[in-house]
């Protein structure tokens, strides 16, 4: 496992998309018609262009902020020495302190867009295919974040383990990792050992780097890994709501504590425009994966998102101004028996039962789906939900009323006894609720 104080070699990103190509046989141009070879060299030099002009204003941006005389070279070398010099210990939590340093990148994008001081660096035909927030936001993280990284995240190591949360996390890691597949709610195949490797190499790539958009596409394509290893010689397509109990496994086989800091560096210093799409919503699923296992305390807990689980989201939603991602409604829905071969199920808070049936029936392949209902089950009761009622509701309310061993199970009609529910008295076990 990497040493989180340790300095971390700042060329990673550079280097990765400077390996030299494969040696290919040289084919005889001449062979393609000159009108072929026009056109393709047309194309080329546009490219060349567009990718110079880039190249040229993240450049232009990298000798501002050198230049301490400048508006923004004064800026960034003084907010840098600030944190270089211990300012990042003075604020009371990590929120605070990534925050800070969002903050002053988005300050210095916005007057950089804005300002003279990149007009030298382009031509108008240039700034017209141009995505210039992009490009300079990309070269402030290598102006700003390159030289902090290191600082940084021994703060966060540092904020982490002075409140037990790294430790927390461990010991949950520990614990999980001697269950089953089957205790961890895992339905589909998990990585092998080689596949494991390649992931943990991604999630390596991921920890070494200093932008958060390149950190953001090393975790993409862990996933894209994960849903390899899912669907290897199953003949079964899985999908994402069979993913979050096979991440739980991988994470519980990876560097927990890298991934932990990596998550809460990408989600607090990306840009909240590139929150949105499939990035937004894997990282939120990697953070609440994180979340569950970090409080994991029983089979029921793992498997139920949590009121405190939901009210994090939410407060990180709030703060970077991006839509909800789809995590908190996710489902566990188990067959049969409690806490047997699970699925996971978006289920919005205004889908009713009868509809969460529907999605259960196909994906346990019933045949009589008019005899299966959704129930709530508890060590004393089984309760069949009314098909109207609102699952995600009933979920809240168990939560909230910290009763903690119930779970949700879609099964046959009929076949349980009558139980009391504690505190109401006998009650029939199928009454609808």
């Amino acid at each position: 496992a990497p040493f989180y104080g340790e300095p971390c070699s700042s060329s990673v990103e550079e280097e990765a998309d400077a390996h030299p190509a494969t040696p290919r046989k040289k084919h005889q141009s001449a062979a393609l018609p000159g009108r072929v070879l026009h056109r393709l060299s047309a194309v080329g030099s546009a490219l060349t262009s567009f990718l110079s002009a880039e190249r040229r204003l993240a450049k232009r941006v990298q000798e501002l902020t050198q230049e301490p005389a400048s508006y923004v070279g004064g800026l960034v070398q003084n907010f840098v020495g600030h944190v270089l010099r211990g300012g990042a210990a003075r604020h009371p939590t990590s929120t605070d302190l990534l925050q800070e340093i969002r903050q002053m990148i988005s300050s210095l994008k916005g007057y950089l867009c804005e300002s003279s001081e990149l007009q030298d660096a382009w031509e108008y035909g240039d700034l017209e295919e141009m995505d210039l927030g992009s490009v300079v936001e990309a070269a402030l993280y290598k102006c700003v974040l390159k030289p902090l990284r290191d600082c940084v995240y021994g703060q966060l190591l540092d904020f982490h383990s002075r409140d037990g949360s790294l430790q927390k996390l461990r010991d949950h890691q520990l614990t999980m990792s001697h269950q089953s597949l089957a205790e961890l709610g895992v339905t589909a195949s998990v990585p092998d050992a080689p596949a494991l490797e390649r992931i943990q190499a991604k999630l390596l790539q991921m920890h070494q780097a200093y932008s958060p958009k390149k950190k953001e596409a090393q975790l993409l394509k862990a996933c894209k890994l994960i849903y390899e290893a899912m669907n290897h010689g199953t003949g079964e397509v899985y999908g994402a709501d069979d993913f979050l109990p096979v991440l739980t496994y991988v994470l519980v086989k990876c560097d927990i504590v890298s991934v932990q800091l990596d998550v809460e560096y990408m989600m607090e210093l990306l840009d909240p425009s590139q929150l949105q799409g499939e990035g937004g919503y894997y990282l939120t699923t990697w953070f609440g994966a994180l979340y569950h296992i970090s409080n994991f305390q029983s089979a029921m807990v793992t498997r139920q998102i949590s009121i405190e689980a939901q009210d994090s989201i939410h407060r990180w939603q709030r703060r970077r101004s991006i839509p909800l991602i789809i995590f908190v409604d996710i489902f566990y829905v188990s067959f049969q028996e409690p806490f047997a071969n699970q699925k996971a199920i978006p289920v919005p808070a205004h889908m009713t039962a009868a509809s969460v049936c529907v999605i259960c029936s196909k994906k346990y392949g019933v045949s009589n789906p008019e005899a299966y209902g959704l129930f709530l089950v508890t060590d004393s009761t089984s309760r069949l939900l009314a098909g109207d009622s609102r699952p995600q509701q009933i979920r809240s309310a168990s939560l909230k009323s910290h009763c903690s061993s119930s779970c949700f199970v879609y099964k046959l009609k009929g076949e349980e006894t009558e139980a009391p529910l504690e505190g109401d008295g006998p009650t029939p076990a199928q009454e609808p609720i």
